[in-house]
Protein backbone atom coordinates (compact mmCIF):
# COMPACT_ATOMS: atom_id res chain seq x y z
CA UNK A 1 0.00 0.00 0.00
CA UNK A 2 2.81 2.42 0.81
CA UNK A 3 4.36 1.74 -2.59
CA UNK A 4 1.06 2.43 -4.36
CA UNK A 5 0.59 5.70 -2.47
CA UNK A 6 4.17 6.76 -3.27
CA UNK A 7 3.65 6.13 -6.97
CA UNK A 8 0.34 8.05 -6.85
CA UNK A 9 2.14 11.06 -5.32
CA UNK A 10 4.79 10.92 -8.02
CA UNK A 11 2.15 10.71 -10.74
CA UNK A 12 0.35 13.68 -9.20
CA UNK A 13 3.60 15.69 -9.20
CA UNK A 14 4.23 14.83 -12.85
CA UNK A 15 0.69 15.82 -13.79
CA UNK A 16 1.03 19.18 -12.00
CA UNK A 17 4.39 19.87 -13.68
CA UNK A 18 2.89 19.00 -17.08
CA UNK A 19 -0.17 21.24 -16.62
CA UNK A 20 1.83 24.16 -15.16
CA UNK A 21 5.08 24.53 -17.11
CA UNK A 22 5.44 28.09 -15.81
CA UNK A 23 6.34 26.79 -12.36
CA UNK A 24 10.08 26.69 -11.55
CA UNK A 25 11.88 23.38 -11.33
CA UNK A 26 12.78 22.53 -7.72
CA UNK A 27 15.40 19.87 -7.00
CA UNK A 28 17.76 18.92 -4.17
CA UNK A 29 20.41 17.31 -6.40
CA UNK A 30 23.39 19.70 -6.72
CA UNK A 31 24.56 17.91 -9.87
CA UNK A 32 21.22 18.17 -11.71
CA UNK A 33 21.28 20.22 -14.96
CA UNK A 34 18.80 21.08 -17.66
CA UNK A 35 18.96 20.08 -21.28
CA UNK A 36 19.13 22.82 -23.92
CA UNK A 37 15.85 22.85 -25.82
CA UNK A 38 17.37 24.20 -29.03
CA UNK A 39 20.39 21.87 -29.20
CA UNK A 40 18.57 18.65 -28.50
CA UNK A 41 18.82 15.97 -31.20
CA UNK A 42 15.16 16.25 -32.09
CA UNK A 43 15.24 20.06 -32.45
CA UNK A 44 14.31 21.46 -35.88
CA UNK A 45 17.10 22.79 -38.04
CA UNK A 46 17.66 26.56 -37.78
CA UNK A 47 16.31 28.70 -40.59
CA UNK A 48 18.53 30.10 -43.27
CA UNK A 49 19.44 33.75 -43.16
CA UNK A 50 17.50 34.39 -46.36
CA UNK A 51 14.28 32.94 -44.90
CA UNK A 52 14.68 34.95 -41.69
CA UNK A 53 15.31 38.15 -43.66
CA UNK A 54 12.30 37.46 -45.88
CA UNK A 55 10.10 36.91 -42.83
CA UNK A 56 11.27 40.18 -41.25
CA UNK A 57 10.54 42.01 -44.51
CA UNK A 58 7.03 40.54 -44.74
CA UNK A 59 6.25 41.52 -41.15
CA UNK A 60 7.56 45.03 -41.76
CA UNK A 61 5.34 45.46 -44.83
CA UNK A 62 2.35 44.14 -42.86
CA UNK A 63 2.94 46.77 -40.17
CA UNK A 64 3.13 49.51 -42.81
CA UNK A 65 -0.09 48.30 -44.44
CA UNK A 66 -1.80 48.28 -41.06
CA UNK A 67 -0.67 51.88 -40.46
CA UNK A 68 -2.02 52.96 -43.86
CA UNK A 69 -5.35 51.25 -43.19
CA UNK A 70 -5.67 52.98 -39.80
CA UNK A 71 -4.84 56.38 -41.34
CA UNK A 72 -7.43 55.81 -44.09
CA UNK A 73 -10.20 54.76 -41.69
CA UNK A 74 -9.44 57.53 -39.16
CA UNK A 75 -8.69 60.75 -41.06
CA UNK A 76 -9.38 62.75 -37.89
CA UNK A 77 -6.09 61.56 -36.38
CA UNK A 78 -3.19 64.02 -36.65
CA UNK A 79 -0.29 63.30 -38.96
CA UNK A 80 2.83 62.36 -36.97
CA UNK A 81 6.26 62.43 -38.61
CA UNK A 82 9.88 62.71 -37.52
CA UNK A 83 11.16 64.24 -40.77
CA UNK A 84 11.83 67.98 -40.22
CA UNK A 85 11.68 68.61 -43.98
CA UNK A 86 8.32 66.92 -44.52
CA UNK A 87 5.58 69.17 -45.94
CA UNK A 88 2.01 68.69 -47.09
CA UNK A 89 0.73 69.11 -50.63
CA UNK A 90 -2.03 71.63 -51.29
CA UNK A 91 -5.19 69.71 -52.15
CA UNK A 92 -6.67 72.51 -54.27
CA UNK A 93 -3.58 73.35 -56.33
CA UNK A 94 -2.60 69.79 -57.23
CA UNK A 95 -2.37 68.99 -60.96
CA UNK A 96 -5.38 66.66 -60.82
CA UNK A 97 -7.60 69.16 -59.00
CA UNK A 98 -10.84 70.19 -60.80
CA UNK A 99 -10.93 73.61 -62.37
CA UNK A 100 -12.46 76.35 -60.20
CA UNK A 101 -16.00 77.47 -61.03
CA UNK A 102 -16.70 80.68 -62.87
CA UNK A 103 -17.98 83.66 -60.94
CA UNK A 104 -21.31 83.48 -62.78
CA UNK A 105 -21.89 79.85 -61.76
CA UNK A 106 -20.94 80.59 -58.15
CA UNK A 107 -23.27 83.60 -58.04
CA UNK A 108 -26.11 81.57 -59.58
CA UNK A 109 -25.60 78.80 -57.02
CA UNK A 110 -25.69 81.29 -54.14
CA UNK A 111 -28.92 82.78 -55.55
CA UNK A 112 -30.55 79.35 -55.86
CA UNK A 113 -29.60 78.44 -52.29
CA UNK A 114 -30.95 81.77 -51.02
CA UNK A 115 -34.28 81.21 -52.77
CA UNK A 116 -34.43 77.66 -51.38
CA UNK A 117 -33.98 79.00 -47.85
CA UNK A 118 -36.75 81.54 -48.40
CA UNK A 119 -39.08 78.85 -49.75
CA UNK A 120 -38.31 76.66 -46.75
CA UNK A 121 -39.14 79.55 -44.41
CA UNK A 122 -42.46 80.14 -46.18
CA UNK A 123 -43.33 76.44 -46.01
CA UNK A 124 -42.58 76.34 -42.27
CA UNK A 125 -44.69 79.46 -41.66
CA UNK A 126 -47.56 77.95 -43.65
CA UNK A 127 -47.47 74.60 -41.83
CA UNK A 128 -47.06 76.17 -38.38
CA UNK A 129 -49.35 79.22 -38.13
CA UNK A 130 -49.09 79.07 -34.34
CA UNK A 131 -45.53 80.36 -34.47
CA UNK A 132 -45.11 84.08 -33.79
CA UNK A 133 -44.17 86.42 -36.60
CA UNK A 134 -40.61 87.69 -36.20
CA UNK A 135 -39.47 90.79 -38.08
CA UNK A 136 -36.79 93.45 -37.77
CA UNK A 137 -38.74 96.18 -39.61
CA UNK A 138 -40.01 98.74 -37.03
CA UNK A 139 -42.66 99.96 -39.49
CA UNK A 140 -44.12 96.53 -40.24
CA UNK A 141 -47.81 96.12 -39.36
CA UNK A 142 -50.37 93.37 -39.71
CA UNK A 143 -53.51 93.47 -41.83
CA UNK A 144 -56.86 92.88 -40.15
CA UNK A 145 -58.23 89.57 -41.33
CA UNK A 146 -61.88 90.54 -40.83
CA UNK A 147 -61.75 93.98 -42.47
CA UNK A 148 -59.85 92.98 -45.58
CA UNK A 149 -61.53 93.72 -48.93
CA UNK A 150 -61.98 90.03 -49.68
CA UNK A 151 -63.60 89.24 -46.31
CA UNK A 152 -67.19 87.86 -46.44
CA UNK A 153 -69.96 90.36 -45.69
CA UNK A 154 -71.79 90.18 -42.36
CA UNK A 155 -75.41 89.04 -42.74
CA UNK A 156 -77.59 89.80 -39.68
CA UNK A 157 -80.46 87.50 -40.72
CA UNK A 158 -78.05 84.65 -41.30
CA UNK A 159 -76.47 85.14 -37.87
CA UNK A 160 -79.86 85.19 -36.11
CA UNK A 161 -80.90 82.00 -37.88
CA UNK A 162 -77.63 80.39 -36.89
CA UNK A 163 -78.07 81.33 -33.22
CA UNK A 164 -81.62 79.93 -33.27
CA UNK A 165 -80.42 76.63 -34.73
CA UNK A 166 -77.68 76.37 -32.11
CA UNK A 167 -80.20 77.07 -29.33
CA UNK A 168 -82.53 74.32 -30.61
CA UNK A 169 -79.58 71.93 -30.80
CA UNK A 170 -78.70 72.59 -27.15
CA UNK A 171 -82.32 71.93 -26.09
CA UNK A 172 -82.39 68.68 -28.04
CA UNK A 173 -79.12 67.64 -26.41
CA UNK A 174 -80.57 68.31 -22.94
CA UNK A 175 -83.70 66.27 -23.74
CA UNK A 176 -81.59 63.39 -25.03
CA UNK A 177 -79.46 63.40 -21.88
CA UNK A 178 -82.55 63.42 -19.62
CA UNK A 179 -84.04 60.53 -21.59
CA UNK A 180 -80.87 58.43 -21.48
CA UNK A 181 -79.94 59.28 -17.87
CA UNK A 182 -83.20 58.94 -15.94
CA UNK A 183 -81.36 58.75 -12.62
CA UNK A 184 -80.39 62.43 -12.96
CA UNK A 185 -82.87 64.59 -10.97
CA UNK A 186 -85.05 66.94 -12.98
CA UNK A 187 -84.14 70.61 -12.88
CA UNK A 188 -86.23 73.65 -13.77
CA UNK A 189 -85.65 77.36 -14.13
CA UNK A 190 -89.00 78.17 -12.47
CA UNK A 191 -88.72 78.78 -8.69
CA UNK A 192 -92.33 77.60 -8.08
CA UNK A 193 -91.80 74.21 -9.70
CA UNK A 194 -92.40 71.21 -7.42
CA UNK A 195 -91.56 67.57 -7.93
CA UNK A 196 -94.51 65.19 -8.03
CA UNK A 197 -93.81 61.50 -7.68
CA UNK A 198 -96.44 59.16 -9.01
CA UNK A 199 -97.91 56.73 -6.47
CA UNK A 200 -97.11 53.96 -8.93
CA UNK A 201 -93.48 55.00 -9.44
CA UNK A 202 -91.07 52.08 -9.51
CA UNK A 203 -87.36 51.75 -9.02
CA UNK A 204 -85.33 51.83 -12.24
CA UNK A 205 -83.59 48.53 -11.47
CA UNK A 206 -83.49 46.14 -8.51
CA UNK A 207 -79.79 46.76 -7.94
CA UNK A 208 -80.02 50.58 -8.11
CA UNK A 209 -80.49 53.01 -5.25
CA UNK A 210 -84.14 53.06 -4.00
CA UNK A 211 -83.94 56.83 -3.89
CA UNK A 212 -83.56 56.93 -7.66
CA UNK A 213 -87.16 56.80 -8.84
CA UNK A 214 -88.87 57.95 -11.97
CA UNK A 215 -90.22 61.45 -11.99
CA UNK A 216 -93.42 61.34 -13.98
CA UNK A 217 -94.49 64.96 -13.91
CA UNK A 218 -93.92 68.46 -12.73
CA UNK A 219 -96.48 70.69 -11.04
CA UNK A 220 -96.14 74.31 -12.05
Amino acid sequence: RDLVLKEARQLKKLAVDYLHPERPVVTTDPFACGRNYFTRPSAPLPEDEEIAAERDLVLKEARQLKKLAVDYLHPERPVVTTDPFACGRNYFTRPSAPLPEDEEIAAERDLVLKEARQLKKLAVDYLHPERPVVTTDPFACGRNYFTRPSAPQYDEDYEMERELIMDDAKHLKELAQEYLCREVPASSMFPTAEKVISPTATIASPSSDPACVLFVGMNY
